[in-house]
């Protein structure tokens, strides 16, 4: 009698071989020569051909660039040519740096030169000096005919004339802007020399409103100039520094109307 008996069946765990990097060794029919053979990595042939493939493109760089040394190290054959080539390229690179770095110090220490030349003249001409009020109109003279001007725009209803209201400021220059375009004169409202002038000496001498010239300014109104050089007068009518042996001493007062200024419109 024949018994069969079914077995538990068994798989075999398939593994790669692990590489074996120990030296062998070989032996041959000849017993005076044994050979000894080392396996050679994967990785370390990648990493060879890494190298290489770096160091050729630095080598074509340095062969077509324009700068100069390079090419020469490159297409140097011998140490001692390369060598030569890479303190040259060395040594004149720091020049440069050098000159580079001192051009640009200079620069931003804004060196400069100033040339100073003192010419003496004598005598010397005394100096003009001109003069203008804080205010550029007198108010009693523009107060009535800037509140006419409001009444006839709509921007005041009061009757009062000794005043100029706060919100009406800003109509002053409307109320000049209207004047001259309709070519008004407004001399009257400007404070006039006479008016203001009350003593001017020139070196222990008397002057007077005839020795001032004057023009107009856009935030003063009229203003006068002392000892004012005209084209259309000689240098005789300017004054020197020592005219009648003085030291060129200009002494004026005036009376500047502080308390006829318009509010709001005076510097």
């Amino acid at each position: 009698m024949v018994l069969f008996s079914q077995l538990p069946s068994t798989k075999k765990k398939e593994t790669m071989p692990k590489m074996d990097t120990t030296p062998r060794v070989a032996f041959v029919s000849n017993p005076s020569m044994v050979s000894m053979v080392f396996p050679t990595k994967p990785t370390l042939i990648k990493d060879e051909k890494t190298m290489h493939r770096r160091r050729s493109i630095i080598r074509e760089f340095a062969l077509n660039t324009s700068t100069h040394g390079l090419p020469g190290i490159a297409r140097s054959e011998s140490i001692h040519n390369r060598i030569f080539w890479s303190i040259s390229f060395l040594c004149f690179t720091a020049v440069m740096i050098y000159f580079v770095t001192t051009a640009i110090l200079s620069y931003f220490g804004y060196p400069t030169q100033i040339n100073v030349d003192i010419i003496t003249e004598w005598p010397q001409y005394f100096p003009a000096v001109s003069i203008c009020n804080g205010a550029p109109f007198h108010l009693d003279r523009f107060i009535r005919p800037f509140l006419n001007y409001t009444y006839e725009q709509n921007l005041i209803n009061s009757t009062n004339t000794s005043t100029i209201p706060a919100y009406l400021a800003s109509s002053i220059l409307n109320f000049l802007i209207h004047k001259t375009n309709k070519n008004e004169s407004m001399d009257s409202y400007l404070f006039s020399l006479s008016s203001m002038l009350y003593k001017c000496t020139f070196n222990n001498l008397p002057c007077s409103i005839e020795n001032f010239t004057t023009f107009n300014s856009a935030f003063y109104g009229r203003c006068y100039t002392f000892n004012a050089k005209m084209k259309s007068n000689s240098n005789n009518s300017v004054r020197y520094v020592n005219h009648n042996g003085g030291n060129g001493v200009l002494d004026l007062e005036f009376y500047v109307h502080s308390h006829q200024y318009v509010p709001y419109f005076w510097k």
